[in-house]
């Protein structure tokens, strides 16, 4: 039997420390190689003589195919394990990035930004899983917050090795960054210890699918039924209001953080580098906001309703964001709060999902009721955005559009269970 915290066979005290760095480098490498095409929007507009709203048909397309393959990652990670699963998915998606460097016309480019960002929206689910249940209970929230620091982590890291290479190289040599990740993953994939949690579970159904099978009923591959189950009585009414939840959060994330870099180009008059260097700065700055969504989020007040709080707040600050500033250090000031609101709350939400489900099918919900509603209102989003910026432009697009779905996240979010921090992850 696993320890109360999620220690197992392999992952021990300091397993779950592993594991947390790894799925921190992992989230942090994802967000890194993805945010790379944020900063070349401006030069692969020039190079292929596009508009905004052809670039977020690319996008589109490659958070509709983030759709669907995060189910199946999900599934995996239930079905065969966290470790190789999400190293996979991190080499190849790293792997698809680098080759976007290599692209002669924008149908490569297409799908290789669809595989990559598809193979990346996987990540998620499965480093929120295997932190949770690696973490000791009574520091989880706090330590999943720590991991999606990733994300705004990624976007600085890459806006410190984007910068000078657009200004002295262009846009396909930001892409090759991804090649150095592949190997890495790998050898840290296969240094990785494996979630206890899981191991139980897979054991339990190792043992009755031998069962089933002296029966006459033997199964393999994938299970299916873990869908099934997320909307039984049980859970349909968390399943539902996370969807909501997530997929107007996705609409909102979507429709802003990749086109920053370019809004600062078109509105603000910023050079592409010195864009990149402002987004990057912000959210090295917005990782505060990060660990102090964690923070309250753990200590203060129920996950849910600091998740709420935050997006109230995010949507304050975007808005002045696009009012407001005059100077340089303006723009640099509120898209940090932005950041560290808005993007922030990821550092909670991520913690809420998955005590919600037990380990038995938390990545499969996590994937379902999270990464894939939020990859549906990244594609919506980033093709909607651009033909409201033609009509109305940028600051009344993200007025209008963005602030409010970040209310309706919160709304959703205060229908949730009321969970106490501190507990095991599978108490009910």
């Amino acid at each position: 039997m696993s320890a109360p915290n999620g220690v197992g066979r392999h992952a021990t005290a300091a397993g779950w420390v592993t594991i947390l760095l790894f799925s921190l480098f992992a989230w942090t490498m994802s967000n890194l190689d993805q945010s790379l095409f944020g900063y070349a929007i401006p030069g692969m507009m020039g190079e292929f003589k596009v508009g905004i709203d052809t670039i977020g048909l690319i996008l589109t397309v490659g958070f509709i195919a983030a759709a669907v393959m995060v189910v199946f990652a999900g599934l995996a990670a239930d079905t065969w394990g966290r470790r190789w699963t999400l190293a996979g998915l991190l080499a190849l998606s790293a792997l698809c990035v680098g080759l976007s460097g290599l692209v002669t016309d924008l149908t490569q480019l297409t799908v290789l930004r669809a595989l990559a960002f598809g193979l990346a929206a996987g990540i998620a689910p499965i480093t929120a899983a295997y932190v949770a249940e690696c973490a000791p209970a009574r520091h989880r929230g706090m330590l999943m917050g720590v991991l999606q620091c990733g994300y705004p982590l990624g976007w600085f890291l890459a806006a410190l090795l984007a910068a000078p290479l657009l200004e002295t190289q262009g846009w396909r040599e930001v892409f090759f960054i991804g090649f150095a990740v592949v190997p890495i993953a790998l050898i840290l994939g296969w240094r990785l210890p494996e979630s206890g949690r899981f191991e139980q579970t897979a054991a339990q159904r190792v043992s009755a699918a031998s069962g089933a099978a002296a029966g006459g009923r033997a199964a393999s591959g994938l299970d299916w039924g873990l869908l099934r189950r997320l909307f039984t009585a049980e859970y349909r009414r968390r399943s539902i209001a996370s969807i909501v939840l997530f997929f107007a959060f996705g609409c909102a994330y979507a429709g802003t953080a990749f086109f920053f870099p370019t809004y600062f180009i078109e509105v603000r008059g910023y050079s592409q580098a010195e864009a990149a260097w402002i987004v990057g700065l912000s959210n090295g700055i917005a990782i505060f906001g990060y660990l102090a969504a964690a923070y309250v989020g753990e200590y203060v007040l129920p996950r849910r309703n600091t998740f709420a709080l935050w997006c109230l707040l995010g949507a304050i600050a975007l808005v002045g964001l696009m009012w407001l500033p005059r100077e340089r250090w303006h723009d640099l000031a509120l898209f940090a709060l932005t950041a560290a609101f808005f993007y922030g709350s990821n550092a909670v939400v991520g913690a809420l999902l998955t005590e919600l489900y037990p380990t038995s099918m938390r990545t499969t919900a996590f994937a379902v009721c999270g990464s894939a509603p939020l990859s549906l209102g990244f594609a919506l989003f980033p093709a909607l955005v651009p033909l409201v910026v033609q009509t109305s432009g940028w600051q009344m697009a993200f007025s209008l559009l963005i602030a409010p779905l970040l209310l309706v996240s919160a709304a959703a979010a205060l229908t949730l269970p009321n969970i106490l921090s501190g507990r095991d992850i599978d108490a009910e």
